[in-house]
């Protein structure tokens, strides 16, 4: 009886982390690299995503570069892309959630959560000819 009790109580807080800022998820492939977009206004403040990191471009060649603490990903059934948020803390330890929707279609496209009207693609990189 213990034991059932001992491994409902571990699937439960196994089930609540997954609905926390992802627990401690990893972040795909498909995100990783440099975005960038055609926006006028943003057009010189790129994002990266890595592995570990966040890196988001402020300008004139200036970036500021966050660890990834959490990332949760969600799947709306009504559409194709996903609703990724992943989170990360300043320096102050303040956790900050960069929300995005991802479309794998067309080597694949971003656009924020508050700003579904703007387009970002992944950076191509140029082909080493031999």
């Amino acid at each position: 009886m213990k034991v059932e009790r001992l491994s409902l109580i571990v699937i439960c807080l196994v089930g609540l982390s997954a609905f926390q800022c992802g627990g401690r998820g990893t972040v795909p492939e498909d995100l990783f690299g440099v975005w960038e977009t055609t926006s006028p206004s943003y057009a010189d403040r790129p994002f990266e995503i890595t592995p570990r990191e966040v890196i988001f471009g402020t300008g004139e060649n200036t970036f500021d570069t966050y660890r990834i603490s959490k990332i949760k990903i969600e799947k709306d059934p009504q559409e194709r892309n996903t609703l990724y948020i992943i989170c990360y803390k300043n320096i102050e330890r303040q956790e900050y959630k960069f929300s995005f929707y991802y479309d794998p279609a067309n080597q694949g496209t971003i656009r924020f959560k508050n700003q579904k009207e703007m387009v970002w693609t992944k950076k191509t990189l140029p082909s080493a000819s031999n």
